[in-house]
């Protein structure tokens, strides 16, 4: 056996300006008077949430950041992508890979009170495994043994969850699984006792998801007023009490938050490079910079029968000027993508896809593609870099014949055009694929298409899926990173998404918060909210 080990690198998606004083309330609230009267804190959220606080529902940035303060799962992603144990105390995994166990904390507690016990656990996985709980990442759970069975109806249960008593939980592989922690290991455990009751089809729509006031993060959630803000609350029960009572994450554009920033209506911020002079000159606040573990990227929708052809999605990244777009629109402060693989874990080689327009024609021309058809970009508005970049690409897609229209979407609207595959081209961000490149497999495995999983472009190619359940099966190093290395060039080759640009994370804090780690990017899960403090 061998304990608490990781085998490779990286896990693994407006208001107006309120003059609001530093560290405080939104002024709608009573509470909202000055940081030694409540020890509040205000955190800009970068997009409107989808509302619904839903572990199992499609991965949204925003919504993530909430949950990660009132859920926690058995292990969390640390600020340098490691995963590090929460409700668990310890883990071992098998030598080869195939049994997982989890030694829980001893006495915890659910925010109401109720003891927290491994049945919560094994509650959870077994929904997040069960795809009539509409579970978005259930395909993740296809390794995992007795789990093929259960959804082709077969068995009544899935035999590689178990929960010996109550402090252990137990996750066994149907073969060598080197990346099953990094990909289910961080999972947010739901109370079964206020979810048990529901069948796995009913599971998702309980009202809980709207309010989840019971939980096992270090806050509580209080209530979402819609445009205005989140407001969670310590929660007194966990086992570390938060030093900070109240905290208010407040959607609104990129450019009210840096004035925010300034001003003291925000004290934790993700802010544009292009203000990185503005920041600067804020005496009031500290700034960190952190390279991002996901990327920015445009989803090709590949139901559609005119992106099928490889050429065709190869064809719109030789069009675009991905160098020019790090450089003009955020700075230097990104780096180009060129697979969904991690830098640090990408092979030399892959085809850079430097602008070439004439190869761009002479592709669309070999794939037939017809001038006349017009597609169309969505994405969420309010993040300057990507409102820049909608833009860039439609005219850079527009000079090798593609006509573009652009189209801007709510977030909470998204899931709908994946469910029903009517969307052309969608432009978001987020994702952590450096904790272990086996996460890759969430995005591009066939079984992993939409709803199953996060594979919302519908791509599918067998070799890539056999390649990547090769490299996740062996403990031999050197034969795991070449057989990744095969699957990033063949990635690379497909080109099965038009990647863009990993952007680094730069954050802004008031200097009255202490504690705060930048996890990555604007999109990234806050990390243990519960050790932040305000003086003063």
């Amino acid at each position: 056996m061998f304990r608490n080990r990781i085998r490779t690198a990286v896990v693994g998606l407006t208001v107006a300006t309120l003059a609001v004083a530093g560290c405080t309330g939104p002024s709608t609230t009573p509470e909202g008077s000055g940081a030694a009267a409540n020890k509040a804190l205000n955190i800009y959220l970068y997009q409107e949430p989808a509302g619904v606080f839903n572990p199992m529902a499609p991965v949204s940035g925003p919504d993530g950041q909430v949950m990660s303060f009132i859920y926690e799962g058995l292990l969390g992603v640390d600020p340098s992508y490691k995963l590090q144990p929460r409700l668990a105390e310890s883990y071992e995994v098998s030598t080869d890979a195939t049994t997982f166990t989890f030694k829980l904390r001893q006495g915890l507690k659910w925010s109401d009170g109720t003891p927290f016990t491994s049945k919560d656990v094994l509650f959870t996985y077994n929904l997040m495994a069960n795809p009539k709980t509409t579970s978005t990442t259930a395909g993740n759970y296809s390794g995992v043994a007795g789990v093929t069975d259960f959804v082709g109806g077969k068995a009544t249960s899935i035999s590689g969850f178990t929960a010996p008593d109550d402090n252990t939980f137990v996750i066994k592989a149907t073969k060598p699984n080197f990346g099953l922690l990094a990909l289910i290991g961080s999972v947010w455990i739901l109370p079964e006792h206020i979810l048990g009751k529901d069948s796995p089809e009913a599971v998702a729509k309980n009202e809980f998801f709207r309010k989840p006031t019971v939980g096992m993060g270090p806050y509580t959630f209080v209530e979402y007023k819609t445009n205005q803000y989140v407001h969670v609350t310590a929660n007194a029960n966990y086992r570390s009490p938060a030093k900070i009572k109240d905290v208010y994450l407040k959607p609104m554009t990129s450019d009210n938050a840096t004035a925010q920033l300034g001003n003291g209506g925000i004290d934790i911020a993700s802010y544009s490079p292009t203000d990185i002079e503005t920041v600067s000159g804020f005496g009031t606040v500290t700034t960190q910079e952190k390279p991002g573990a996901g990327f920015v990227r445009i989803a090709v929708n590949q139901a559609k029968p005119y992106f099928k052809d490889a050429k065709v999605r190869q064809a719109f990244l030789y069009a675009l000027d991905r160098k020019q777009i790090v450089q003009t629109v955020l700075a230097g402060k990104a780096e180009v993508r060129l697979s969904n693989f991690a830098k640090a874990n990408e092979p030399a080689g892959l085809n850079e896809y430097a602008q070439d327009v004439n190869k761009a024609k002479a592709l669309l021309a070999e794939a037939g593609w017809d001038n006349n058809r017009e597609i169309e970009l969505q994405w969420v508005h309010g993040q300057r870099d990507r409102d820049a970049t909608s833009t860039i690409v439609q005219s850079q897609l527009a000079a090798i014949g593609v006509k573009v229209k652009l189209v801007n979407i709510q977030a909470a609207e998204i899931p709908k055009t994946y469910a029903e595959k009517t969307y052309d081209m969608v432009l978001y961000g987020g994702g952590n694929y450096a904790v272990d490149s086996s996460t890759i497999n969430g995005i591009t495995a066939c079984a992993n298409a939409y709803p199953a999983g996060g594979n919302i472009n519908y791509f599918c190619n067998a070799q890539l899926d056999e390649l990547m359940a090769q490299a996740n099966s062996t403990a031999d190093e050197a034969q795991r990173k070449s057989l990744y290395d095969q699957a990033a060039k063949l990635e690379n080759d497909q080109a099965d998404l038009m990647w863009l640009y990993s952007p680094y994370g730069l954050w802004a804090v008031n200097k009255k918060v202490q504690g705060f780690q930048a996890s990555g990017s604007q999109d990234a899960l806050y990390w243990d909210p519960a050790s932040w403090s305000i003086t003063g």
